[in-house]
Formats: structure tokens, sequence, C-alpha cells
């Protein structure tokens, strides 16, 4: 009995001294350590914010066929409802009711698409000489001190100049297919003298012959599609033109790369003041795109990219403490270190300041971790690389073994 009682209060005091020790000890002198059960890496990764918007496939445009009735008189449609037509192709015939007249009409046409044709040449090469304004970026270190500059084009300015030219490529070859058209009809009038063959200056599908031969006795559907959708008021503000977008076909699950194109500044429907306001937008597909298979009315889902960091450092959520991370030095001590946050991705923040890549730190735990105490791990022995440690001729191995296990 004295015996129990002698060790229950050998015990006592043991914890009181230990606890005497650690209230006490202002000056740090008594070492405290903080067991972390569960650590990572800091990463380089990309980094995105995006939004999902719901969207339908569409035609980019429809394009009309007239008939000038004063030129002669219609003869026949070569085309159905459904054929898939290209530039060139014929589409209907008609006989000329006065052989000069005719011709007159076909080369005034001739000379206003020729203008047209040059003012789009002019056109493309004055913005093709045009430099893109340079904009001046400062390179700072973690702690906000300038270190350099560099100079960049605007994003948004090079992707503008970019889409003007594409359109004004595509108009040049509609027009330039156009003037093929009537210079056909005018070799095709001074042969017969009477019966014309009419060609598609367009490249899509035939949507609507006119029976009844008013105009426009044809319409094309563009052979490009695009994807279009509907925002709301708080997402037109997220949105703009040039921002990255992947649309996925809802049936088949397939990803196409792209960007929004277009988007709305006025709302669909009449403005109200107790009414929602919805604005529209589409996304073109990117040039290398495989979209054979795809139909107009396929619904899709947009992912529109709004903001993203490229090449970040990112710390997965576990490892993230409000405002500021826990660091395991490579001396073995915790470092509580401030941090500043940008993107949130997955399971994983991005880390603006405070972090680099390749860094260790902990993660949550149930123990409380303390500023510059010595940290210990569990030993995880199906992670150790047994083969590495027996064929090492470190002579003191089996010291550095003992106390690494007796530390624990």
């Amino acid at each position: 009995m004295k015996r129990r009682r002698i060790i229950i209060s050998c015990i006592a005091l043991f914890v009181a001294v230990n606890i005497a020790l650690v209230v006490f000890d202002k000056d740090g002198k008594v070492d405290r350590k903080s067991y972390v059960k569960d650590w990572s890496e800091t990463v380089t990764t990309d980094m995105y914010v995006k939004m999902n918007k719901d969207g339908v496939l569409s035609s980019v445009k429809e394009n009309n066929v007239y008939f000038d009735k004063e030129l002669g008189t219609f003869q026949e449609f070569l085309v159905e409802e459904g054929t898939q037509v290209n530039a060139g192709d014929e589409l209907f015939t008609y006989r000329a009711n006065n052989y000069y007249e005719t011709k007159l009409a076909l080369k005034s046409e001739e000379e206003k698409v020729s203008g047209e044709i040059a003012a789009i040449e002019m056109a493309i090469s004055t913005m093709s000489a045009f430099q893109v304004p340079q904009i001046n970026l400062h390179i700072n270190d973690d702690d906000g001190k300038q270190i350099g500059e560099t100079t960049l084009p605007s994003v948004e300015s090079e992707y503008m100049k970019k889409q003007y030219l594409a359109e004004k490529e595509k108009e040049l070859a509609q027009k330039t297919a156009q003037l093929k058209s009537i210079q056909s009809q005018l070799t095709e009038l001074d042969a017969s003298g009477e019966l014309i063959t009419v060609e598609s200056a367009y490249a899509g599908k035939v949507s609507m012959l006119s029976q009844a031969l008013n105009d426009p006795i044809i319409t094309i559907q563009d052979a490009q599609l695009h994807a279009i959708g509907e925002l709301t008021e708080q997402e037109r503000l997220q949105v703009e033109q040039g921002m990255a977008a992947e649309v996925t076909i809802k049936e088949g699950q397939t990803a196409i790369s792209g960007s929004i194109n277009e988007v709305s500044e006025l709302p669909k429907e009449e403005v109200a003041i107790n009414g929602t306001s919805v604005y529209s937008f589409s996304a073109v597909f990117s040039e290398d795109a495989e979209t054979e298979n795809l139909l107009p009315g396929f619904h899709t889902t947009i992912a529109i990219t709004t903001n993203e960091s490229l090449d970040a450092t990112a710390a997965v959520e576990e490892a993230l403490f409000g405002n500021y991370l826990w660091k395991m030095t490579e001396d073995g001590r915790l470092h509580k270190q401030e941090i500043e946050t940008g993107i949130h991705m997955n399971n994983r923040t991005e880390i603006t300041k405070g972090a680099d890549p390749g860094e260790w730190v902990a993660e949550a735990s149930d123990n409380q971790f303390r500023s510059e105490a010595i940290f210990i791990t569990p030993l995880k022995l199906g992670k150790i690389h047994w083969s590495s440690i027996f064929r090492s001729k470190d002579k003191g191995r089996a010291e550095n073994i003992v106390t690494g296990i007796l530390s624990r």
C-alpha cells in the first residue's frame, strides 16, 4: 500500500513539474513538440474559375439567295431542302428575257462585288499591319518589391485583332465565290444567249426553298456551327469576349475547345422594372476542332473560363488554416506562415503570397500546432525504401535509425 502511494505521488509530481515547466517557460527553453499526422507538398498547377451554362448548337448565320424577276423567267431548282452545298454548286436556272439588259445588270453586279472585295482586302492589309499596344508589367518578389519589368501585348486587343481578321477572311471568301458565280452567269449568257445557271456563293445546308418564288427563294444555313446560351445580369458582368470556353455535347459527352466570340450588350426581351434581364452569348470552336458529326440543335454544356492563373502555387484545402499554413522546415520545426490566397479549384487553393512550390506543409490535425516547435511524424513502414537503407555505407546509419525511433 505504501509502495503504491509512492508511485502515485511520483507520477503526480512528474506531471506537475512538466506542467509548471510549460506554463512558466516564458523564454522558450523547454522544447515543445507538435505531432503531424498528415502532410502534403505545395505544387505548381494551372488554376481556373469556370462558369457552366446550358447551351445549344446553331448555325453561325443563315445566308439568303435572291432572284430578280426582271432579269428573266425562273426555270427550276437544282437542289432540294436538306441538300448540302459548297460554294460554286448549282442552285437554280432561269431564262433571260433580254440578253443585253441581263448582261448589263450582271456587269453592274460584277463591278459592285469587285469593289467590295477590294475594300475587304484593304481592311485586312491595314489590320494586319496594326501593332497591338504593349502593356508594361512589373515583376515583384514575395514581399511586393519590384525586381523587374516586362512588356506584353494586350490579350484583349490581340484577340479582337485575330477575330476581326478571321471575320474579314471569311467575308472575302464569300464575296470571291459570289464574284465567280456572277462571272459564270456572264460566260453562260454569252454561250447560250438566254439560259443561265446560278451558283451558290455559300457553303452549308439548304434549309428553305420558296416554291412561290418569293424572295429569298433559297436559304442556306452556314456550315459553321457555334454554341449559344443565356446569361443572367450578374453573370453578364463576369463574361467577356475572348474568354476561353469548353463546349461539351451532352449526347456522347464530346468536349470541344473554343472561345466566347459574342456577348450581347442588350437583353433579349424588352426591359421591365419587375422583370429579369437575360443576355445572349455565343462560343465558337477552335480552328482544329472536329465538328463533322455535330448538328444544329444538339444540346451542350458551355464551361466559360472567367479567371485563370497559370503555373500557380497551390496547396490542398486541408493544409490551410484561415489565412496561414504550417510549413515543415528542413531543420524539423513548424513555421506558422501567413499567406494570401487566390483561386479555389477542386480540393486546391492558389497561394499568391507566402509559399513556393515544393514546400512541405502540415495538414489539419486534432493536435494544436505550435510555431517553431519541433514536429514529429508517424513512422510509415510501407514508405521506407529498406533496400537503399541496408545498402547504405553511412557509418552512423544504425545510430540515426535508433534516434529517429526514440524521438517518436
